[in-house]
């Protein structure tokens, strides 16, 4: 009985586990998703802001890879 209930709780957990999808899913549908779906995997366009904060020179994605980037994005309408 014992080994019955553990092979049924592990059949329960199994179903639950995630199978070759990582469960993304990408919104948009037509022209939308198809620029979606065109961007990935492609390199980000160059940064084109300021001012830079923290530093007084310029930062480019080469300069930035592999460090913490907080980006600060304020919107007035």
């Amino acid at each position: 009985m014992k080994k019955s209930m553990s092979l049924l709780a592990l059949l329960l957990l199994a179903s639950f586990a995630p199978g070759q999808s990582d469960g993304f899913i990408r919104e948009g549908e037509g022209k939308s998703r198809k620029a979606k779906d065109a961007m990935e995997g492609k390199a980000p366009p160059q940064l084109q802001v300021g001012p830079w904060l923290n530093t007084k020179v310029a930062q480019t994605l080469p300069a930035l890879k592999g460090k913490v980037v907080l980006l600060d994005f304020w919107g007035t309408w």
